[in-house]
């Protein structure tokens, strides 16, 4: 192995043994961001018009989210109260003719402000997915969306009792 070698996976490893734990402590706390919440909101961004042209639809979004929710047990709410689970899908469309897309699912809950006790909605907890399909596969997004609420759901049982 060259020296040169070595200190680049040094470098990794060092890189790796500095983030992994700031990483973990991160997803602790936005975890126990989710106790107590009763019931979420499904909130879907508007998409790019050629994006639901090719397939991609926030409807079809919406629609597929609240039934995951639904089947792994998670409450649906309708009200100002409950947090939101806000999904984000920005998609660009390459001369190649893929897309290349960036699919965020965040809960938003409300919060005080403690300078100025003003009330604002913020993110509490995020997960994101970046990548590229063919204009063909576009509407499988939806499955990647799928996926990050996959990750709410878990986190979200892991500090909510799902038997109340």
């Amino acid at each position: 192995m060259s020296i040169r070698h070595a200190a680049c996976v040094a470098s990794v490893v060092v890189v790796t043994l500095v983030v992994a734990p700031a990483r973990a402590a991160q997803s602790d706390i936005e975890r126990e961001n989710l106790t107590g919440i009763r019931d979420v909101n499904v909130v879907v961004e508007d998409l790019a018009e050629d994006a639901e042209a090719a397939g991609l639809t926030r409807r079809a979004l919406r629609t597929a989210v609240e039934r995951h929710l639904e089947s792994r047990g998670v409450p649906l709410g309708n009200s100002r109260q409950a947090a939101d689970l806000y999904i984000n899908v920005a998609t660009h469309q390459g001369t190649t003719g893929l897309y290349a897309y960036y699919a965020r699912v965040s809960v938003q809950q409300l919060a005080t402000i403690e300078g100025n006790q003003l009330r604002a909605r913020v993110d509490t907890w995020a997960r994101a997915s970046l990548g590229a399909v063919g204009e063909a596969n576009l509407p499988q997004v939806e499955q990647v969306v799928i996926q990050l609420v996959d990750l709410f759901c878990d986190d979200y049982f892991e500090v909510n009792d799902p038997a109340r």
